[in-house]
């Protein structure tokens, strides 16, 4: 917060400084204080953009939405329900609190949106998607909204993220392992106690070649940590014990 206020005293017109704030980082799902930040860009003109890609889904929970406290002020807004919304890959939203800043859609390309081609029927490539010729990916958002509604999702963000603090648990009291941290979201970073950085990265790969379970990995305090993301919401307290017993 202190880089944020100098930044913001920095010569140039109000709102030339864009703020990027993180909602769940990919790492450990930790949140940045949001209406410190708000409320610092305000004071100083600058604009706010949140990257809650991976949290931005607990505005589902009744129980956990609270957390995003002050993601209303932003400016622009990124979301990837790919992460905690149960969607393929490609579910990227980017979402603006002004439809000016939307105006880059409206650029033309000759070959892509030509007004005579436009005019004659012909669709306009550009004007639908920023990325042209993909497919539509939005049907996909709109199909399970329309079929578990915010109450639905609701339910599902908040049975994983009681897998992840029961997971936690777990790690903590094994004396086998070292907890990196209480989960934010539904991520928790452990590592066999007294292991090198070299043995566990051997322990994750031989997990994932073998077929028996896919962690991820990563760095935090000057170690490698295994890197649990609990994402789904079936998983059986039996599942997390042999996660451990595997590892």
């Amino acid at each position: 917060l202190g880089l944020l206020d100098a930044l913001t005293r920095l010569p140039g017109p109000r709102g030339s400084v864009l703020v990027a704030a993180t909602a769940g980082t990919t790492d450990t799902g930790l949140i940045d204080p949001l209406p410190d930040i708000a409320a610092r860009c305000t004071a100083h003109g600058a604009r706010l953009h949140i990257d809650a890609a991976y949290g931005g889904a607990l505005l589902f929970s009744d129980h956990h939405r609270a957390k995003l406290t002050g993601l209303d002020a932003a400016h622009t807004i990124t979301l990837d329900l790919h992460k905690l919304g149960w969607q393929p890959v490609p579910a990227g939203l980017l979402t603006v609190r002004d439809a000016h800043d939307l105006a880059a859609l409206h650029h033309r390309t000759d070959y892509l949106n030509a007004d005579d081609d436009t005019e004659a029927g012909l669709p306009d490539l550009l004007g639908r998607s920023l990325r042209t010729t993909r497919r539509p990916d939005v049907l996909k958002l709109a199909v399970t909204l329309k079929t578990l509604g915010r109450t639905g999702l609701g339910t599902l963000v908040d049975q994983v993220c009681a897998h992840a603090r029961e997971f936690a648990d777990l790690v903590h009291d094994d004396p086998r392992f070292h907890l990196h941290d209480r989960p934010a979201i539904s991520t928790v970073l452990f590592r066999p106690a007294h292991a090198t950085d070299t043995a566990v990265a051997a322990v994750r790969r031989h997990l994932l070649t073998t077929g028996r379970a896919v962690l991820g990995r990563a760095r935090a305090d000057g170690r490698l940590w295994l890197k649990a993301t609990l994402l789904n919401p079936a998983t059986h307290p039996d599942d997390l014990r042999a996660l451990l017993t595997l590892v």
